[in-house]
């Protein structure tokens, strides 16, 4: 069976030592499916334009982790299980007999893309959801042939210097508010441009901030075009899934994210006089 991915544009350069054999597409109006599998989102807006491919399909699977949002995304068979730390390791789960019986080159690939996933969602396994049965999901990748330190080096450690650069002048924005514990950073059209990068393409910028000593609380504000901002929330004390769907995002409860448009600094202080509030009444709250 044919299959193929589809983008939204999105340069996959940093996955490029698991799409060798891989058909990539961006999308275009002209496309058309009969089946559609969805992974890893179950909210119809985080699909752009593509969510017009579901008009076009007999039937469309959705295999996702994060918590429900508004705008479900429908599907005739829908899996969505928060327990599970990456669509990665749900698939793992349901698929770990079939792999063992794979030819040893066919079955180390395959362990290495699920392996990962979990990679990403675990924040390399710092995040708070690094579990013993995170853990035990990929020492069992490892088995079927995973390779934890070539995996690490590939995904996380194989930025341009370009992107290193980039990465510094965005801490070089760090605000803290609350005496040091929420902390804010941001990154502009311009600083991309300066570094001639593509803002999405840089990996994970929140990770470098999320270590600073006291911070409860992480935002990062990412133009990705002119008055177009994705904004991202880090924290394991406000529930920053619930606080994103008050703008139309939404994600997992100490990861989530949305988009906005406007103007940085109106944006920036929207977000703050919002995030700062519910930050004071959950400190209110737990000084009871």
């Amino acid at each position: 069976m044919d299959s193929l991915i589809v983008t939204d544009g999105d340069d996959l350069a940093l996955f490029e030592h698991l799409l060798a054999d891989a058909q990539v597409q961006p999308y275009h109006p002209e496309m058309s499916f009969a089946t559609l599998l969805i992974l890893d989102c179950n909210n119809i807006a985080r699909l752009g334009e593509r969510k017009d491919l579901l008009d076009k399909a007999s039937q469309v699977y959705l295999i996702d982790h994060h918590e429900v949002e508004v705008g479900l995304i429908p599907a005739q068979y829908s899996f969505i299980e928060q327990s599970f730390v990456s669509v990665g390791a749900i698939l793992f789960e349901a698929l770990e007999d079939q792999l063992q019986g794979l030819p040893p080159d066919v079955r180390t690939y395959l362990a290495s893309c699920l392996y990962t996933t979990i990679l990403n969602d675990t924040n390399t396994f710092t995040n708070g959801n690094t579990t013993a049965t995170v853990l035990d999901q990929a020492a069992r990748m490892a088995a079927l042939g995973a390779n934890p330190s070539l995996l690490h080096r590939q995904y996380f450690q194989n930025q341009s210097w370009q992107e290193i650069r980039y990465t510094g002048e965005v801490l070089g924005t760090t605000q803290v508010y609350e005496n040091g514990k929420v902390l804010l950073i941001y990154s502009t059209l311009q600083m991309a441009e300066d570094n001639d990068i593509i803002p999405a393409d840089v990996l994970n910028v929140t990770r470098w901030v999320q270590g600073v000593r006291g911070i409860e609380a992480v935002i990062f504000i990412r133009e990705e075009s002119p008055g177009y901002f994705k904004l991202s929330f880090r924290s394991k004390k406000v529930d920053v899934s619930r606080f994103a769907a008050r703008y139309g995002g939404g994600g997992h409860s100490n990861a989530s994210g949305c988009h906005l448009q406007g103007e940085l600094n109106q944006i920036k202080q929207m977000i703050l006089d919002d995030f700062i509030q519910v930050y004071r009444e959950i400190d209110a709250q737990q000084a009871q």
